[in-house]
């Protein structure tokens, strides 16, 4: 099974999460051909493969893969944990909630800014700051579990490409 990115196959394996693997077929038919021959349990397995490599990364990293991928209250307030510690909690909650959401903000800037009396161009940079964090995390986490998932991607980013390649004498 083999999916073209890693960013396609860690969300596989959060929805596979979620799943009930339950499949109707036809009497003698094993499974379809765009899963390898694989069972729906056996699907279930690898996806909780991957899951158990996510929580063996660092809390940072975890926090915003966690994030990002599923959107889950919990998961946004341990990614908003990493935003620095003198911002309103409320604050980094909203910035994290909006990151995790397609880096789209529920209330504009001008809004955020009124309500935690911050200037615009204060709410701007600390959105940025946010999106950088959270992105960094996430990024790096990614690059380590594509490292250990090179066998299931299609297409490994560049700087993984050739990690474990031979370099001539």
């Amino acid at each position: 099974m083999m999916f073209s990115t890693i960013r396609a196959l860690v969300g596989w394996a959060f929805q596979m999460n979620e799943a009930i693997p339950v499949k109707s077929a036809r009497y003698g038919e094993f499974s379809a051909p765009a899963f390898g021959g694989m069972s729906p349990g056996e699907l279930k397995d690898m996806a909780v493969d991957i899951l158990a490599k996510i929580s063996r990364l660092p809390a940072a990293e975890q926090a915003a893969i966690a994030a990002y991928f599923t959107g889950d209250i919990r998961a946004i307030n341990a990614a908003a944990d990493l935003l620095p510690a003198g911002w309103p909690t409320a604050l980094r909650r909203e910035l994290a909630r909006g990151w995790a959401n397609g880096e789209q903000l529920a209330r504009s800037q001008e809004l955020i800014g009124e309500t935690f009396m911050l200037s615009q161009q204060t709410t701007s940079r600390r959105w940025q700051d946010a999106r950088r964090t959270l992105g960094i995390g996430m990024q790096r986490g990614l690059d380590v579990l594509e490292l250990q998932l090179t066998h299931y991607i299609r297409h490994p980013s560049r700087k993984n490409l050739h990690r474990y390649a031979c370099i001539a004498a």
